[in-house]
């Protein structure tokens, strides 16, 4: 699918696990000096004219790149997901993923299309309905990452022209090297440490070049309101560390599987928060890229 070479877009958090993916399909499309990027203060990777550092709560910041670049559309991808780093900082989990929010909205919402990219883990995956989260289940996020995602997402439904999209964890290599759950196993074994993943925990993996390509879509088919994006198959993260194992020639020896109530002092874990995605893929027309 096309989008128009006239459009001017912005994307935050283009050093994110999804951000970058995107970035670079836009990059594809799009002449560089209608595309802009925002990665976090102090990072200097991916390094380009067209992508500024700071933090996305600078409101008068985000204020200037309204003013000079003109954006004609916004795609939202920063905010953090570390589950650990987000129960041990709250307040700054919460300062980043929803007053950042709140500071994009505040400052494009009113005449700038949003795309908002979520996460699964606003579900908590106990009784996860058959056949996966479809878009009418209500939020019941358990852990601090999912409690500020879905309420970033109450502010960007104040947007009068808005669309989200929940997506399943994205599998694939990080433009930092470090985002991801994959990068994050790999970097282990590389080093030949051991990793321990659940075998009770799913999520709706989707590869990362995907991302990238539905987004184009999203964009061109100019959709609006609320999706759920991930694979077909729902993966236990202990399946993924066997992915991994398996892609890189790893010894087997280095992945241990527990179940979730064996994990002592770690961060509340989701269930099986796979999605159901039939609504959009129904609208695109494509299937998800197998493992």
């Amino acid at each position: 699918m096309e989008i128009s070479d006239s459009w001017r877009i912005l994307v935050t958090g283009v050093t994110s696990i999804h951000g970058w993916p995107i970035f670079t399909q836009l990059r594809k499309l799009l002449p560089e000096t209608f595309l802009y990027g925002l990665r976090p203060p102090n990072s200097n990777i991916p390094d380009a004219e067209n992508i500024s550092s700071f933090c996305i709560t600078e409101q008068e910041k985000l204020e200037k790149i309204r003013d000079e670049f003109k954006p004609t559309h916004v795609i939202h991808c920063a905010g953090v997901c570390d589950l650990d780093v987000c129960e041990e900082r709250p307040e700054w989990a919460h300062s980043l993923n929803v007053q950042g929010t709140r500071a994009v909205v505040d400052v494009f919402g009113n005449d700038t299309p949003i795309l908002y990219m979520s996460t699964d883990l606003v579900f908590s995956g106990y009784n996860s309905p058959s056949g996966g989260y479809t878009e009418d289940d209500e939020p019941n996020p358990i852990n601090v990452v999912g409690k500020t995602f879905a309420k970033a997402e109450t502010y960007i439904q104040k947007c009068k022209d808005h669309c989200i999209v929940r997506l399943g964890l994205p599998l694939g290599d990080s433009i930092v090297g470090t985002k991801g759950a994959v990068d994050w196993i790999e970097s282990r074994f590389m080093r030949n440490l051991p990793v321990t993943l659940f075998y009770d925990e799913y999520r709706s993996c989707i590869d990362c070049e995907e991302i990238g390509r539905m987004t184009v879509a999203i964009l061109a088919l100019k959709l609006r309101g609320l999706f759920h994006l991930g694979g077909d198959k729902a993966w236990s993260l202990y399946e993924i560390g066997k992915y991994v194992i398996k892609k890189g020639g790893y010894s087997p020896d280095l992945l241990n599987g527990i179940m979730r109530h064996q994990e002592e002092n770690g961060p509340p874990r989701v269930g099986n928060i796979s999605l159901n995605s039939k609504k959009i893929r129904s609208l695109v027309g494509t299937k998800n890229i197998s493992f």
